[in-house]
């Protein structure tokens, strides 16, 4: 009976979402006892959609989590057309009624609460629509029935359900710009044409009502949810208007389809800019927390940047922006108009500034970390920059909250690069933002300095060598010497940073030999493996400068010796290199030996790791050394 039950089209495991039961359900048993009045035959013979409605009426909760998680499955069993005519209608009803009566019980009207098993099937339902969408089942073009529900789901107490409930929404708000789309068949260009004609005047009704809301929890949701509604009235032409809404069909008796009078596209982001100023200025710091978090993506879609590799869905483009130079400096200051600046200047820098001096932390770590956006924003003008973001990254590096600190330390070499004070004008403005990354770097708290660490090579490749050795070098040998391995380990692994070109070109040899060159001395010897490893994994990127390290390469030789394999392995891989820094007589005077006592190691990827390591040494000592002196060698270990 449980494998031809399995069999039906609802239960088949849904391969297209994160949310899955244990690996792959199979609940076939506890489904046909937890539906009552069915048999064997009944249920084997109920289309999709019937068997998926049964299960949401029962009282079995593990029944009713089940038939959720089969939602999608259920809506590609029945088809585009019954899944918006019969499921999704049915779904906006339930999850009306249920969210009401949990409220209801819950003695607080706004704010659905339940157990956990209902705050589980919201969460399910709230991944399974953007499903539907994000996968093709439901086009953009027809997902505007989507939004009432996932309203309604990002309104709920529970924080989980909220936050994917405004993935979901943020992920199709994009899609229902449809205006040069196009589309086949005579009913699907009908429905683009209404999308077109009803989605903004939706969408904004949505904003209001959720921004407006009487409870906190539909108010973060729309922090969240702004950034993204005002990029997409972005994309739509100013000067166009739209029919304004003051509500939608939601299944509930209190949503109306009336419409008002047309709306402007720039009115429209005028009132946006408006909900967002009324959102900052919220009484409950959860509220203000949310827009402090939603700052950064909120001033780059007023200043017209576009969505990141992500979309809308994913974080700021201002930390995937590669500036100082480069095209996508030239694209920020050829988007950002003069107009844009002083939009932002005037409208934005306000509400950033006010939320960087909150009373509450939780706000102030939040709006600091956007000073990045904030700097994009306002176009990489340097004057403007020095003026009102400056200002705000002295306060948070020395905010009383170490929690402030550490966010900001986190984020700096984003924050520090978005300014525009790589310009040789703003060379004062930019060793003061080093000065208060040298503070970072020297913070009490661990957490901090930790922070701070990771940006040492980024911040090396923004000041150059001269504000490396103005504000950083000195504080290298303190920071070797930190007594927490955390830290020692971040500094190993961003010193090695240091010396990519892919990350950092502005250190030269000499500040390498003279400011690095005890620091890997010092972690080669280190107590800990981590901090040894960090160095020796990526110490090849210094192979031209080996000549000049004796203490490095000493202690490289005697790790061959080590306890832990993994720093052997790493040695093995190193010691070709040596070759190549020292020469073929020290490596076959000093090295040999000991590389061939590698490879007779007890631990297969340590000799793995010298059989890796050939190539290199190959193209160092040539065919003909490695034929005389290593094959014999091979030959006889074969042997044995």
């Amino acid at each position: 009976m449980s494998q031809t039950l399995s069999s039906h089209p609802t239960l088949t495991p849904n391969l297209n979402t994160t949310l899955r039961p244990n690996a792959t359900p199979s609940p076939s048993i506890s489904l046909a006892r937890s539906l009552v009045g069915h048999n064997y035959d009944s249920l084997l013979a109920m289309e999709p959609l019937a068997l998926f409605l049964e299960q949401l009426d029962t009282d079995h909760a593990e029944t009713r989590v089940d038939a959720m998680r089969r939602c999608f499955v259920v809506a590609n069993a029945i088809g585009r057309e019954a899944t918006l005519t019969k499921l999704i209608p049915f779904l906006a009803k339930h999850i009306h009624a249920r969210t009401d009566l949990l409220a209801e019980l819950s003695n607080a009207a706004a704010v659905p609460t339940g157990t956990e098993e209902d705050d589980e099937i919201l969460l399910i339902l709230a991944e399974q629509l953007g499903q539907m969408v994000f996968c093709g089942l439901i086009p953009g073009h027809r997902a505007l029935c989507l939004l009432p529900i996932l309203e309604r789901l990002a309104g709920v107490e529970e924080t989980v359900v909220r936050d994917k409930a405004v993935e979901s929404i943020n992920g199709i708000i994009p899609l229902l710009f449809v205006e040069h789309k196009t589309v086949s068949g005579k009913e699907e260009e009908e429905a683009r044409i209404t999308c077109v004609r009803t989605a903004p005047g939706l969408i904004l009704a949505m904003m209001k009502r959720m921004a407006g809301a009487d409870w906190f929890t539909a108010k973060i949701s729309a922090c969240s949810v702004l950034p993204c509604v005002y990029q997409f009235f972005n994309q739509m032409k100013p000067n166009s208007t739209f029919t304004k809404i003051s509500g939608f069909d939601d299944g509930s008796s209190n949503s109306n389809n009336n419409s008002n009078s047309g709306g402007s596209v720039e009115d429209t982001k005028s009132d946006l800019r408006q909900m967002f100023r009324a959102l900052s200025e919220d009484d409950t710091p959860m509220v203000r927390r949310g827009t402090g978090k939603n700052l950064a993506k909120y001033v780059e879609a007023v200043a017209k940047l576009p969505y990141g590799k992500k979309g809308a869905v994913g974080g700021p483009i201002a930390y995937e922006f590669v500036i100082p130079g480069g095209k996508d400096e030239t694209m920020i200051k050829k988007i950002v108009s003069q107009d844009l600046k002083n939009q932002v200047y005037e409208e934005v820098v306000p509400i950033y500034q006010a939320l960087c001096a909150d009373e509450q932390d939780s706000v102030r770590l939040m709006a600091v970390s956007a000073s990045g956006s904030v700097g994009c924003a306002l176009g990489l003008d340097g004057s403007m920059c020095s003026d009102v973001v400056l200002p705000m990254i002295k306060a948070g590096a020395a905010d009383v909250s170490w929690r402030v600190r550490s966010h900001l330390a986190k984020d700096f070499a984003v924050v520090a690069r978005s300014q525009g004070f790589h310009e040789s004008s703003r060379r004062a403005e930019l060793s003061s933002v080093f000065e208060s990354y040298s503070a970072l770097l020297q913070d009490v708290e661990i957490q901090v300095r930790g922070s701070a660490v990771e940006n040492i090579a980024r911040m090396a490749q923004l000041g150059g060598a001269d504000l490396f050795k103005a504000h950083i070098a000195p504080l290298l040998t303190q920071l070797t010497d930190d007594n927490a391995m955390e830290i020692r380990s971040k500094l190993a692994k961003t010193i090695m940073d240091c010396c990519d070109e892919s990350i950092c070109t502005t250190l030269t040899d000499k500040v390498i030999l003279q400011d690095l060159k005890p620091c890997l001395e010092c972690f080669l010897n280190d107590e800990f493996p981590e901090v040894q490893l960090h160095i020796l994994s990526k110490l090849s990127r210094v192979t031209r400068l080996l000549n000049q390290m004796d203490a490095v390469v000493q202690s490289i030789v005697a790790m061959t010796k080590a306890q832990n394999w993994r720093v052997r392995e790493s040695v093995s891989l190193m010691l070709p290199h040596l070759a190549e820094a020292r020469g073929v007589n020290y490596f076959q005077d000093q090295l040999l030996e000991v590389w061939m006592k590698l490879l007779s190691d007890q631990v297969a990827d340590v000799r793995t790791a010298c059989v890796n390591g050939m190539p290199k040494l190959l193209s160092v000592t040539g065919s003909a050394w490695v034929q005389r002196e290593v094959m014999s060698r091979y030959v006889l270990i074969y042997d044995e």
